[in-house]
C-alpha cells in the first residue's frame, strides 16, 4: 500500500516506470489477499498505506469484499497499458509481474468465487481470463517422456511457456540457489 499510495510522489522517475512499479504492487497486495481470503474467507481489508500501525484495526471484511478487492486489484494490472504481456525466456525481467500473471491469478479468483460465492458466472469470466492468458503466448510444457513433469521442475526449463510467475533461479558457487 505504501508503494501504491506514494510512487508518484518519487522525483525523477519516468511516469511509465511508476505506472508499471504500482500494477506490480497491485499484484502483489492482490495475491496476498487471495492466500488470506482462501484461507479465512474474509479477513480485514486495507487498500490505502497506514502511517501508524496503532490504528491498524478494521473489522473482517466479507469474503465476497475481499474476493471483489482482489479482482480489482488484478484489473487494474490487465488494463495498465505500461505492463508487458509476458517477458520473453533471457529477458533480464523474466520473472516480474505480468498481464498474463494477472490474467491467470483473476481467473483462479473468479474459480473460487463461484465455488464459495454459488455463482456460476464466475466460471465464464474465469475460462475468458485464461483464454486471453493463452493468446499472450503461454502454453503447457511438452516435455517428452513419462518424466516431462519432473523436468519441468528443472532450472533449464525455468522459463518455458508454461511458467506464468515463477521465481527465478540463480546459482552462486558456494550458495544455495
Amino acid at each position: 500500500n505504501d508503494v501504491i499510495s506514494h510512487i508518484d510522489q518519487v522525483p525523477d522517475m519516468e511516469p511509465e516506470g511508476k505506472a508499471r512499479l504500482k500494477a506490480e504492487a497491485k499484484f502483489l497486495r492482490a495475491y496476498g489477499y487471495f492466500n488470506l481470503n482462501v484461507l479465512w474467507r474474509g479477513v480485514p481489508l486495507y487498500l490505502e498505506y497506514i502511517e501508524d500501525a496503532g490504528t491498524a484495526n478494521k473489522p473482517r471484511s466479507s469474503e465476497a469484499d475481499v474476493w471483489q478487492a482482489i479482482i480489482n486489484d488484478l484489473t487494474d494490472c490487465i488494463n495498465e497499458e505500461n505492463l508487458p504481456d509476458r517477458y520473453a525466456a533471457g529477458d533480464g525481467n523474466y520473472g516480474r509481474v505480468t498481464k498474463g500473471a494477472a490474467y491467470a491469478y483473476r481467473g483462479h479468483a473468479y474459480q473460487f468465487m463461484a465455488s464459495r460465492l454459488n455463482d456460476t458466472k464466475y466460471y465464464e469470466l474465469a475460462l475468458s481470463d485464461f483464454e486471453k492468458k493463452k493468446k499472450l503466448g503461454y502454453k503447457l510444457y511438452t516435455g517428452a517422456g513419462a518424466n516431462s513433469f519432473k523436468e519441468l521442475r528443472k532450472p533449464a526449463n525455468e522459463q518455458c511457456e508454461e511458467m506464468i510467475s515463477s521465481i527465478q533461479c540463480a546459482e552462486f558457487p558456494g550458495m544455495g540457489n
